[in-house]
């Protein structure tokens, strides 16, 4: 599909919102829609009618009509966001009350457990609306695969640096012996948080490849593309044969104290560019139709609960050190 009339439908997806879209001629047409837009573009060059007919495929016929026509439930209300924000919160707080405490657990064990148990809610429930959207639009348009891939990547390392912190014994002695005989403050909340992302990120990867909708990808996407493929390929290769080293050279090269803390780093790595495939697709589409602002809120709310959290466990512990020995958690958040 040529430049130019790949220019013409993101230009109408923009201008929709407003109630003017560009015809196939360039010339603006007040009211017009986005079914005719589509109807421009079929009536014209051979390449137009080739963008038209595989959009007509990618797009729900609610996407096609303004926002007006749209039935009210399939529009993100205010009420809804608030279910969607203030329900996990509520639950986390909830379960953190029915949670049995420590005999001899303080208020700051408490209120460390409710933070914890919250922020693990709120950002757990978030990846949620952005799979019932997928499911209900059949579609993926709107979402970033590089995205997506990427946050699988970075999943999967946190999860692997606090389920070692949090179950092995070996590698909980060698943090102590560097951090003056002080336990970490990871806590069975991070765990089960960060596989249940993983496992939730390769739903929403599933989607993509049943619903796979996309339109071709033109130069500068390819680019992203072939850049995010090659940095996990990378990172993958990398951390085998690292773990294969230390592993048959009894911890003499590093140790798998240091090994989980560097997977620790990659997901705040990952973490501070995995948005930018999706915000480089919104900004070429000029549209976030398609990605959940529900997933955003939720995402910011787990993210000051969770270094709540980490905050005060030091605090009361009297080991600040607990912030700079799980960097993870105090980035991420």
């Amino acid at each position: 599909v040529c430049r130019q009339h790949r220019h013409q439908w993101q230009t109408a997806q923009g201008a929709h919102r407003a109630g003017t879209v560009p015809a196939a001629s360039g010339t603006a047409r007040p009211g017009a829609s986005l079914r005719e837009a589509r109807a421009d573009l079929a009536s014209g060059s051979p390449c137009g009618r080739r963008l038209a007919a595989h959009w007509s495929a990618a797009m729900s016929e609610d996407f096609l009509q303004p926002d007006a026509a749209r039935p009210a439930e399939q529009r993100d209300s205010c009420g809804k966001i608030l279910v969607w924000t203030v329900g996990p919160l509520l639950v986390g707080f909830i379960w953190g009350l029915l949670l049995p405490h420590k005999s001899d657990a303080d208020f700051a064990d408490w209120l460390s457990a409710e933070l914890g148990w919250s922020y693990f809610f709120a950002w757990s429930v978030s990846f949620y609306p952005q799979v019932v959207q997928n499911f209900r639009r059949r579609s993926v348009v709107g979402l970033s695969l590089d995205f997506q891939l990427l946050n699988l990547a970075g999943f999967l390392c946190y999860f692997a640096f606090n389920a070692v912190y949090f179950w092995s014994p070996h590698v909980q002695q060698e943090y102590r012996d560097a951090h003056d005989g002080n336990n970490n403050a990871v806590r069975l909340n991070d765990v089960v948080f960060a596989g249940h992302a993983a496992l939730i990120t390769a739903v929403t990867l599933a989607q993509i490849a049943v619903y796979y909708d996309y339109p071709p990808l033109d130069g500068p996407d390819r680019w992203v593309r072939l850049a995010v493929v090659s940095a996990l390929t990378l990172l993958l290769v990398v951390s085998a044969i690292l773990a294969i080293v230390i592993a048959f050279s009894s911890e003499r090269v590093a140790s798998w104290l240091t090994f989980f803390l560097a997977l620790s780093q990659v997901k705040v790595a990952i973490t501070l560019v995995k948005y930018m495939p999706q915000v480089w697709m919104n900004f070429r589409r000029k549209s976030t139709d398609g990605w959940s602002i529900i997933n955003v809120l939720l995402d910011f709310l787990g993210g000051m609960l969770s270094v709540a959290q980490l905050v005060l466990d030091a605090a009361a512990a009297d080991d600040w050190s607990a912030i700079s020995g799980d960097p993870a958690k105090l980035l991420l958040g």
